[in-house]
């Protein structure tokens, strides 16, 4: 018996060397969408986390949405665009928004990034809950929001009243049986509130990328090859 064997590893090489080439912008944007998801999933929840009290997930990703990286932005131009912003913003050219129920209202939240003086927007002073006294909602979408019940409005709509001891201003309600209610405080009220500052995502989300990109785009190169066709 005799056997003959001939090799084209120059033409299968130059295969896979072009195989490569048309797969990247895939492999590229994939990694960039899989690394900023993990990024904003833990690298900058812990950074929300040593400001704010995480009360309702949904809302924290309402607040930083994702907009993904999309290949034929890749293709055209070279680079892998992503973003982690508020979710009432537009997405940048090149970008996808993954789709939320609604925006979230989160541009006070400026104020925790650059410090400075909060303002009321439409009222004479703020009204800041006393947390002992105010119940939140526990679930669904908007967990974490204080409870309609005890919205200042609703508050002073039913039996609120303001008062005021030793020059500051509260919202407070009568509770109990008549002839032994008792006082319950449920807000301060100030003109003014100053915000130290500090909240830092951009720090954050860069922490995150440069420890996540490298594994996912050995990933998703993986994953590119495996689902392409070699002719």
């Amino acid at each position: 018996m005799r056997m003959s064997m001939k090799s084209n590893a120059p033409e299968l090489q130059t295969g896979l060397d072009a195989l490569v080439q048309k797969q990247m912008p895939f492999a590229v944007s994939l990694a960039t969408n899989m690394s900023i998801q993990r990024t904003r999933d833990e690298h900058l929840r812990l950074e929300y986390r040593k400001f704010f009290t995480m009360r309702n997930k949904a809302w924290f990703n309402q607040v930083h949405s994702i907009r993904n990286s999309t290949a034929s932005h890749v293709r055209k131009t070279g680079i892998a665009l992503a973003a982690i912003q508020r979710s009432e913003l537009p997405s940048p050219a090149g970008t996808r928004k993954k789709q939320t129920k609604r925006a979230a209202y989160s541009k006070f939240m400026e104020k925790h990034v650059s410090g400075g003086v909060k303002s009321p927007e439409s009222s004479r002073n703020i009204a800041i809950p006393i947390e002992a006294n105010v119940t939140r909602r526990k679930g669904g979408a908007k967990a974490g929001a204080v409870n309609k019940s005890f919205k200042p409005k609703t508050v002073m709509a039913a039996n609120g009243y303001v008062f005021e001891s030793n020059g500051k201003k509260f919202i407070a309600r009568r509770k109990g049986r008549k002839g032994a209610k008792k006082q319950e405080v449920l807000y301060a009220l100030k003109k003014s509130v100053f915000i130290q500052g500090g909240y830092n995502p951009e720090r954050a989300v860069r922490r995150g990328m440069q420890q996540f990109f490298g594994p996912m785009m050995k990933r998703a190169m993986i994953k590119a090859l495996k689902t392409a066709k070699l002719r």
